[in-house]
């Protein structure tokens, strides 16, 4: 049986994204400070039929364990300037009927009640349809030295602190309003019964509460809730809480494995397989020939400049490959900041390229899978993918910026993955939740550690 892809729109508040190419001809980012950029830009996949639109978070930017920033990054933009992704969630949902809309905030920067109450928020006023990617924060320098922070965190550290974090939210979500809590009865003057909100106590490592949860349950009272990180911490965080795992691989055969791996921890933690939905990010670049699609990616390529990537690649990874002996190797390098982009650049047999290798390479390895050609050959491409990997949709890179860049794919591309069953015939509907798992529930599953949080 065909499997019906799940579509998202991979995107940052910020002019110069994954394809580090915003001076490219072709891209118009100019007008990113501004909401119509986005409304333009949401619409147009909202009714090409994408699943949801999906903005990462950069609270900082590149910088070295000094605190130093490459000059590139200010003159070339590189995560900089980046704004706020949670500020315009509530204008999309207004802006767009149908698409869900997922944004990014950190575990490691945020509080658990202010986060909690933010998601439940924008769940009211998208009507369901917002989902929370869960980071631990990359740029563990950033909140050192921007927010105050004592010390980088250990990066399994940082996922303990989040399963605390996210276990409290869930608490606040699923348990501390009954379904049957809000009355608003005019003639009794009763707005909601108080034998049916309860106060949440939490005394954890990490994270203390004692209080009531100020907002209303929302249509799905939690959000769909995403996760990005293939380390072994992040795949056993992911196992237990995460409905949508980001990846980001360029490699079929390790990517399989990346899969299967999160697929038997899924199981080992009490959930179906398949209750995992794994979107990868990927870049597609479509012309009417193979040949004018080839010279289109070569182009795109050559568009950033070694210091730019140098420096995109510090920030998500925190490693200055500027500052390394360009004959060395990563294999001696290690980080706490970035394991799984280190781990991508890491051969089968624990050996790396040399730091020289990285740096002429890296402008055309950013980002996931790559898919270029025409319509007819992209789709063969794709097909061949799933079948190898089992992964469950894509995850889109725009490119070039705007919302031009996702012309292609969505005017010559989609419509033949419809024609092949890869894509439903009409776009799905529902709450984000309903239209990620077909369940036809807009609630947490019984499986999930939320529903025990659940009262009556």
């Amino acid at each position: 049986m065909t499997k019906q892809l799940i579509l998202g729109a991979f995107e940052e508040f910020t002019p110069n994204f994954i394809g580090n190419s915003w001076h490219h001809p072709r891209a118009n980012t100019s007008g990113f400070a501004s909401l119509g950029f986005w409304t333009d830009m949401v619409r147009k996949l909202d009714a090409a039929g994408f699943d949801f639109f999906f903005v990462a978070e950069a609270i900082g930017y590149p910088m070295n364990d000094e605190g130093e920033v490459p000059e590139a990054v200010i003159r070339e933009a590189v995560q900089f300037p980046v704004h706020d992704p949670l500020a315009i969630m509530s204008a999309l949902g207004a802006a767009a009927p149908r698409i869900g809309l997922v944004a990014t905030a950190s575990t490691t920067a945020q509080q658990p009640l202010l986060n909690a109450r933010t998601f439940t928020t924008l769940d009211h006023l998208t009507g369901g349809r917002i989902g929370w990617n869960i980071v631990t924060s990359d740029n563990q320098q950033a909140l050192v030295r921007l927010l105050g922070r004592t010390q980088v965190t250990p990066h399994d550290e940082r996922y303990a602190a989040a399963e605390e974090f996210v276990d409290l939210d869930l608490e606040l979500w699923e348990g501390a309003w009954d379904d049957d809590a809000l009355r608003a009865d005019k003639a009794a003057r009763v707005f909601a019964d108080p034998a049916k909100v309860h106060r949440i106590r939490r005394d954890g490592r990490y994270f203390r509460f004692d209080g009531y949860f100020p907002a209303t349950p929302s249509p799905q009272r939690t959000p769909v809730l995403f996760q990005a990180g293939t380390s072994e911490a992040g795949t056993s965080f992911a196992a237990r809480f995460a409905e949508c795992v980001f990846v980001q691989d360029r490699n079929a055969g390790r990517l399989a494995g990346t899969i299967a791996k999160l697929r038997a921890k899924a199981v080992a933690a009490g959930r179906p397989a398949d209750s995992v939905k794994i979107v990868n990010g990927s870049s597609f670049v479509i012309a009417e020939t193979d040949a004018e699609a080839q010279r289109l990616r070569a182009e795109l390529d050559a568009t950033p400049t070694r210091e730019a990537t140098a420096a995109l690649f510090l920030g998500w990874s925190g490693v200055d490959l500027g500052r390394l002996d360009p004959a060395a190797t990563l294999d001696d390098v290690s980080t706490e900041v970035g394991q799984t982009m280190l781990a991508l650049w890491r051969n089968p047999d624990g050996t790396s390229p040399t730091i020289g290798d990285i740096l002429d390479s890296l402008p055309s390895t950013f980002g996931g899978m790559k898919f270029t050609g025409t319509a007819a050959s992209v789709a063969d491409q794709v097909a061949a993918f799933v079948e190898t990997t089992d992964i469950d949709g894509f995850l889109v890179e725009n490119w070039y910026g705007g919302a031009d860049g996702y012309t292609e794919f969505t005017d010559l591309l989609m419509p033949v993955l419809r024609e092949r069953g890869l894509l439903p015939a009409t776009p799905r509907t529902g709450t984000l939740r309903e239209m990620l798992t077909g369940t036809g529930s807009p609630r947490l599953p019984d499986w999930h550690p939320g529903a025990r949080y659940r009262r009556g």
